[in-house]
């Protein structure tokens, strides 16, 4: 049950950004499908109506095949943990900077390339780093054993 726990969690992110969008006047609008690609508030929650279920299963998927293997390595191997995050950083950046190469417009200039690349690696680590403080909340057990020393008469 605890490891379902752990592969679900994606999904509140997207559940409470739904309900946002379910219950804010302000997002109900006639014509959001017209503005898909606009850069406005209204062209995300028209892309996030249409792709939300894709973008749940996605999270799903990522967080069941990526991050709880190398959650298991972290929880064997705490040692290894500053080694997965740097990975991790620099995966997300190259990833960030390949996605934000091919969306670009060269003639937006190489600062408005540059602006992208960031504003997504921003995103995938500010994902990474509460996606992991959420499963070591989980999982603070394990990384709380302290080493009990027997207290004896010598020890006084």
């Amino acid at each position: 049950m605890k490891y379902l726990l752990k592969v679900i969690i994606p999904l509140v992110p997207f559940w409470v950004f739904a309900v946002l969008i379910k219950f804010t006047p302000f997002f109900h609008y006639v014509n959001a499908g017209d503005t898909i690609g606009e850069d406005s508030v209204y062209g995300l929650i028209a892309y996030y109506k249409v792709f939300a279920p894709l973008l749940m299963l996605i999270a799903v998927i990522t967080q069941y095949l990526m991050v709880m293997p190398l959650w298991n390595i972290i929880r064997r191997k705490p040692k290894s943990t500053a080694g997965i995050f740097i990975s991790m950083f620099f995966i997300s950046l190259l990833l960030a900077f390949g996605l934000a190469y091919i969306i670009w417009d060269p003639v937006t200039g190489y600062f408005h390339f540059a602006s992208i690349g960031l504003f997504m690696a921003g995103v995938q680590v500010f994902y990474w780093t509460i996606n992991f403080l959420v499963l070591y909340l989980l999982d603070w057990k394990v990384f709380g054993k302290a080493v009990s020393v027997p207290i004896t008469e010598h020890s006084i």
